[in-house]
């Protein structure tokens, strides 16, 4: 039987690994990823006219509802790139089709402008996914504008 052993993975007993008692993988099953991706930001305001400086980003894995912040940052050039592993520890596990992987969500915030958020970023062994984002003035008198995008799921995809 082959056994296989990454940092996520932690504890090994009879033909099951476990990643910190949270969560099973039968030996035989798609691997847990211990490959890492990136994220690349442009973040610009004023319609592109300036970097966002001062913005500052946050970075989350969701696991059992909870949003747990992994990274954070003050955005002071473009393009930001954050390196990121494919499987989180602090994370919730998705099964893919070759190997589990942690799904991350993203905010920035800016004073005086509307918030941004990103969720279900899925990254992929050694690509930069990139996000372009443009902060919008806070208009007075006016609801809430965040601007939230929400990533779907790939069908094949299990949680």
């Amino acid at each position: 039987m082959n056994c296989y052993s990454n940092n996520y993975n932690k504890y090994k007993y009879e033909n099951y690994v476990y990643q910190n008692s949270w969560f099973d993988v039968f030996m035989n099953e798609v691997p847990v990823s211990s490959e890492y991706g990136f994220i690349e930001l442009q973040v610009t305001k004023d319609l592109g006219r300036e970097i966002a400086a001062g913005s500052v980003l946050t970075i989350y894995v969701n696991h059992n509802g909870d949003q747990i912040p992994v990274v954070k940052l003050d955005i002071t050039q473009n393009p930001t790139l954050i390196r990121l592993p494919i499987a989180h520890p602090s994370g919730t596990l998705v099964r893919g089709a070759e190997y589990y992987f942690t799904p991350y969500n993203l905010t920035i915030e800016n004073e005086g402008y509307y918030n941004i958020a990103t969720h279900n970023i899925r990254l992929f062994p050694n690509i930069a996914a990139m996000f372009f984002y443009n902060f919008n003035r806070i208009i007075p008198g006016e609801l809430n504008h965040e601007e939230i995008t929400i990533i779907p799921p790939h069908p094949r995809d299990q949680t």
